[in-house]
């Protein structure tokens, strides 16, 4: 197979990056600069483990869960599927039931969020997973679920019962992702988070390959 085109599906990480309301700030700062007379410019991040594109590990929402360096990384690199979803609200088990979807599968929601800006202003509105749809992707045994917002859940959950649904099953979540210019159909994901110790998340740098 040959290498037809590479999509990044990522969001940018810089100021004016969306952030989830109560998530602190993203700075780069510059310790070493060769306009300075540095050998070598060199720099320090702040920047939360849930920023823009992420991973989420069970950690975040299960007591003693795995943290990201334990996840398995066969959820995050492999063929996936990306569906279009015309759901306004969220995606319930009915808006799932006809689609191709199989044991160990990939699978990636389009929605109307895609076209949503994520440089500045949190929209709270955004499509996400409800329980029947959380419970219908944890029968079917698939093995990853993306979105393209800043979370699977609803904003307004106060019991976060769509995540701790797939992470309690060993789904991967993958959120934040970016999806205005990709077309439905099967793509192989790279989508690797960070070896962090202890950490519940990681942002991740996310690609589709499209192959002749």
């Amino acid at each position: 197979m040959k290498i037809k085109r590479i999509i990044d599906i990522s969001g940018t990480i810089n100021n004016r990056t969306t952030l989830w309301p109560g998530d602190e700030g993203i700075t780069l700062d510059r310790i070493k600069n060769m306009e300075s007379g540095d050998a070598c410019n060199l720099s320090v991040l702040h920047i939360g483990t849930h920023t823009s594109t992420h991973v989420d590990a069970p950690l975040h929402f299960i007591t003693r869960g795995s943290d990201i360096s334990s996840v398995n990384l066969n959820k995050f690199i492999g063929f996936a599927k990306v569906f279009n979803i015309s759901a306004q609200d969220c995606i319930k088990a009915s808006d799932l039931s006809r689609l191709d979807i199989n044991i160990g599968d990939i699978v990636l929601f389009k929605t109307r969020n895609s076209s949503l800006d994520m440089n500045g202003l949190f929209h709270k509105e955004f499509v996400y997973l409800d329980e029947s749809a959380a419970r219908f992707l944890v029968d079917k045994k698939v093995a990853t679920v993306g979105i393209d917002y800043l979370s699977v859940e609803n904003f307004y959950a106060d019991n976060a019962v769509t995540h701790k649904l797939l992470l309690q099953n060993e789904i991967g979540i993958i959120e934040g992702l970016r999806l205005n210019d990709v077309q439905e159909g099967e793509y192989f994901l790279s989508c690797v988070p960070l070896k962090i110790e202890g950490a519940d998340g990681s942002p991740v740098r996310a690609v589709l390959v499209e192959f002749d």
